[in-house]
């Protein structure tokens, strides 16, 4: 399935090398997976989520096949989480072209449990 997790926080609309954070155990990879799956979630659109993500600090959560991230490519999956709770979904599955998904309720447990499963401390 995926290769490697790269996670990263943006924080006032800029990140840098210390608040990312690469995954490569199979088995967490897949545990995250498992976590935000059949979390409910609306449709929504673009500049919806343009001004959620300028609103308040976030992290992606972008899911690789390869052992690096191709920055020209779109990722097979990703997530993006809110400072708030709020789960973001740019896709629906893996490359599958659909309008971004948020989730109808905030998750900030579920967020700290994967943050502390990944051992993420930004």
């Amino acid at each position: 399935m995926s290769g490697q997790l790269f996670i990263q926080k943006v924080e006032d609309n800029t990140s840098s090398e210390e608040m990312t954070k690469v995954i490569k155990d199979k088995q967490k990879i897949k545990q995250v997976l498992t976590m935000v799956e059949g979390l409910k979630v609306k449709e929504t659109n673009s500049e919806n989520i343009t001004d959620q993500l300028k609103s308040q600090n976030n992290y992606s959560f972008n899911f690789s096949k390869g052992e690096k991230l191709e920055t020209s490519k779109r990722v097979p999956y990703s997530f993006t989480v809110l400072s708030d709770g709020t789960f973001i979904f740019p896709y629906k599955d893996f490359n599958s072209l659909q309008k971004p998904r948020i989730t109808i309720e905030k998750h900030k447990e579920l967020f700290n449990d994967i943050k502390q499963l990944l051992e993420i401390n930004f």
